[in-house]
């Protein structure tokens, strides 16, 4: 087996059987920190910044909702409409959203319900009108017949009353309790076992017609809805 010696007069290894110098080996070579020049550790940064700015782009792209108003709590009809009664929601509503009260607008102003709004039922453009200038009262009247066509939101009614009408006789008196009503709502009502027993009909009435309106409703007179006579059937 051949064994390495130190030449004389020197350091160096021999080998003794080639009389040459040995190879010394090479230093350890130190890994090196990386800096902010490192190009590998900049092109991360940079994936990094594409990744987070890609996925706020789709999230982005992918919500489509608007912000628009609805009621706060219950509302009726002939309630000035305010912010207090409002709240903004965030939904989806694509083309229908043009039907409803834009919360990125401001709120129009002079203006009240034409409808009942139900409490977080998005609020409808069209269930807005002018303050009525006349300062007519909403009245509800309960109706056992079935409406003619022309009996419609935002068309004009008669309300009439049947008094003295029995089974065994014929005679009676009909009188008219409110002319040129306002139709604001239209809506079935049910009874208490869930069984349609007639039709809600809620009116803007004149406030010197109230009084007997509500002496006939109270006394379960027999009230008749017609259209006004400037509409016809």
């Amino acid at each position: 087996m051949a064994t390495l010696g130190y030449a004389s007069g020197g350091s160096e290894l021999t080998d003794p059987t080639t009389g040459g110098n040995a190879p010394q080996p090479s230093p350890a070579r130190r890994m090196r920190r990386p800096t902010w020049r490192d190009p590998r550790l900049l092109m991360g940064i940079v994936l990094i910044v594409v990744s987070v700015v890609g996925v706020i782009l789709l999230v982005s792209a992918q919500d489509r909702s608007v912000p628009v108003y609805a009621a706060d709590r219950e509302l009726s009809t002939g309630t000035p409409v305010g912010a207090e009664d409002l709240r903004v929601v965030n939904v989806q509503l694509d083309a229908a959203a043009e039907h409803y009260l834009s919360a990125e607008a401001d709120l129009p102003t002079d203006v009240e319900l034409i409808r009942p709004v139900m409490e977080g039922e998005l609020l409808p453009a069209a269930a807005l009108g002018s303050v009525d200038s006349h300062q007519r009262q909403a009245v509800t009247v309960e109706v056992q017949h079935d409406l003619a066509r022309s009996v419609q939101t935002g068309r004009t009614v008669d309300v009439w009353a049947a008094y003295g009408y029995s089974t065994q006789q014929d005679q009676g008196e009909v009188t008219i309790l409110a002319a040129a009503a306002e139709v604001t709502d239209i809506r079935e009502s049910s009874s208490a076992f869930g069984t349609s027993s007639g039709v809600t009909v809620e009116l803007l009435v004149d406030p010197d017609e109230v009084p007997s309106l509500l002496a006939a409703i109270g006394g379960g007179d027999a009230l008749t809805v017609l259209p006004a006579d400037s509409q016809g059937d």
